[in-house]
């Protein structure tokens, strides 16, 4: 059960969440009908994985030159799980792409439920952020707008790579 919960832990790391969120979305978008949708998973998988190593990575040299400290088994724990967010950012769109890939779902909606997701959990973030902020109905607008672009952006680019 506790394995279960770290999981699903997003720690304090919401700019990894939501960069990973884009970064999920964006190649999904880009693979989709161009690709079978196991070759989609793997390059969504993979490409999120390197991303992980390397934020983890480059905090870890990063910590190391400006604090004078060697590199500790429990800093690269703490940084592994501080960038944890950007890694569960493809939790849902790969299990969508799964479902798709083993028969349950169509392909199409595969794809479709990986990017809505994308777009609706940007939409939830801006949401979470002025909620954080406790700013008023138009700077929420705003935020939520501006999340709500990113998503619309990926959409568009779905659009230009399928046509």
């Amino acid at each position: 059960m506790k394995f279960f919960l770290f999981l699903f832990d997003r720690g304090e790391n919401l700019a990894g969440g939501i960069y990973g969120t884009i970064l999920v979305t964006s190649i999904v978008a880009a693979s989709d009908t161009s690709l079978t949708i196991w070759r989609s998973l793997s390059i969504v998988t993979v490409t999120i994985g390197v991303f992980w190593l390397a934020h983890v990575y480059a905090g870890l040299l990063a910590w190391s030159i400006e604090s004078d400290e060697p590199i500790s088994y429990r800093q690269v724990r703490q940084f592994a799980f501080r960038e944890w967010p950007l890694l569960q950012a493809v939790v849902v769109p790969a299990l969508a792409l799964v479902a798709g890939g083993i028969g349950l779902i169509e392909y199409r909606t595969a794809y479709a439920i990986a990017i809505g997701y994308g777009a609706a959990s940007l939409i939830w973030w801006g949401l979470l952020y002025a909620r954080n902020e406790h700013l008023g109905r138009r700077a929420t607008l705003v935020v939520v707008l501006v999340n709500a672009l990113f998503g619309l952006g990926i959409v568009v680019l779905k659009w230009f790579v399928g046509h």
